[in-house]
């Protein structure tokens, strides 16, 4: 029964009492309620793809229960409402979910730049697409039907905590189905563009911002730190890439989900665009998700008002870890002695996108701590350090270089981690950025009163004190 869950890149994984994969809602409400008395851990996860611990499940023996992986992959029921509503099963992906609404003529209503996740997974840890008027998925969520702990289902809506339950990042119970808001099947352009940075990098940061202001929809890839063997040090390259979308009445041959330049599947830095369905011209499908080596990674919230001196500090604070990275470059024998790839390099590359924020409890763009003036838009700083070769002692270092930037910054900048992506923070940094922090965990205690649907991560950065003695 014994069963080992890795995430997508395989850097991080846990191995579970067992795997429980039911064939309906009934036969997992049956398994619930059998584990109940037994106070069994349990973990549904969905595609793996975080670079966190969120969804890790607890390692057998960790504890004196067992601990259990589901998966929802035989939910699949899905019902089109007259109402430009959908309710569909926790079993659906995203690359099967959005082809079956475009034969029905609809579409959600934004993505990230990925089709991999299940919807339910990414949707309730936060993931977002670009746009200042834009919301994370989360905020399509009309309706919940939650399994709890003892096997009861719950129906969630506007009128029963449903701000509380759209980011419910895996512990509020089992999600077995959601109702979101659709809409009329549309396209959209996709312009890349290329544009000279200033070196200054203070000058960079305000023209990023001026490029936030003047598109509506826009990715800002760069700029990025390159490593030169010859100087050991990380190199600032300030040129930008930018990837921007505008509504269009172009209904021709859908021509970017064939040359999509996102996830390191194509080169984006060059002008071109392109035109497509939206989902499709917005996200890519599985098989271009093109890198799946090491990579460590956060993304920061902000409001969008912080964002050129935040944009700095960060920026300078990579760059000034050089002295660190030496030691990891110089393995050049031992590379060629066990015949490994690698990449020329190390490298950071940094991409800032902006969200609309909105009033769900533990989102990341929540509004509730935001100054009186503030304008409501958030923009996302992501960071990304892509070792030159796969190795977990690199992978822990950079790690550890992610892990320095919500003390120094968090406070200043009013920061606020990706859920699903490296996040270090603890209960009390946790509490400052969500206000409705202990409402929510007063729901969490009230679903899952004996600490079945946590792991130590989730104990840790909420403040679980009731569920730590489990892990002690």
């Amino acid at each position: 029964m014994a069963y080992r869950w890795f995430n997508w890149q395989v850097d991080i994984t846990c191995e579970a009492s067992g795997f429980f994969v039911p064939a309906n809602e009934s036969e997992l409400v049956d398994f619930v309620k059998y584990h109940y008395p037994r106070k069994t851990l349990l973990r549904p996860v969905g595609n793996g793809h975080g670079f966190g611990n969120l969804t890790t499940c607890v390692n057998d023996g960790e504890t004196e229960r067992d601990s259990y992986i589901l998966s929802l992959t035989n939910l699949k029921d899905l019902q089109i409402h007259e109402n430009d509503t959908v309710t569909f099963g926790g079993g659906w992906d995203l690359v099967d979910l959005i082809p079956t609404l475009h034969s029905h003529g609809l579409q959600v209503q934004n993505l990230g730049s990925e089709k991999v996740q299940n919807y339910i997974g990414a949707s309730t840890t936060g993931t977002h697409g670009t746009g200042k008027q834009n919301q994370n998925l989360a905020n399509q969520i009309i309706g919940l039907r939650v399994l709890d702990a003892k096997g009861n289902i719950h129906v969630i809506d506007k009128d029963h905590n449903l701000e509380a339950f759209r980011v419910a990042i895996g512990a509020l119970g089992i999600i077995v189905e959601v109702t979101i808001k659709v809409e009329p099947l549309s396209w959209l352009k996709r312009t890349s563009k290329v544009v000279e940075g200033s070196s200054n990098i203070t000058e960079l940061y305000q023209q990023i911002a001026r490029y936030g202001d003047q598109y509506e929809q826009v990715n800002i890839l760069g700029p990025n730190l390159i490593w030169d063997p010859s100087t050991q040090q990380l190199v600032p390259s300030t040129n930008l890439t930018l990837v921007y979308w505008e509504e269009t009445d172009f209904h021709g041959t859908p021509n970017c989900s064939i040359d999509f330049c996102s996830n390191d599947c194509g080169r984006c830095n060059r002008d071109y665009h392109c035109y497509d369905y939206k989902m499709d011209g917005i996200a890519t499908t599985p098989p271009g998700i093109c890198y799946r080596g090491f990579m460590g990674q956060f993304e920061h919230f902000l409001p969008i008002e912080n964002l050129p001196d935040a944009g700095v500090d960060y920026f300078h604070h990579a760059l000034s870890q050089s002295d660190r990275m030496i030691s990891y470059q110089n393995i050049n024998e031992l590379i060629a002695a066990e015949g490994m790839a690698r990449y020329e390099s190390d490298e950071v590359t940094v991409i800032t996108r902006f969200v609309k924020g909105d009033e769900t409890w533990l989102s990341p763009v929540n509004t509730h701590n935001l100054k009186p003036n503030a304008s409501g838009i958030f923009a996302t700083l992501e960071y990304s350090w892509i070792p030159s070769y796969n190795n977990f002692t690199l992978q822990w270092f950079y790690q550890d270089l992610l892990s320095e930037f919500i003390p120094k910054f968090g406070e200043t900048y009013n920061v606020r981690p990706h859920w699903n992506k490296m996040l270090f923070n603890n209960e009390t940094y946790t509490s400052t950025i969500y206000p409705k922090l202990s409402d929510w965990l007063a729901i969490q205690e009230q679903m899952d009163p004996q600490c079945q649907f946590v792991n130590p991560f989730l104990v840790n950065s909420l403040g679980l004190d009731r569920c730590r003695s489990l892990f002690e």
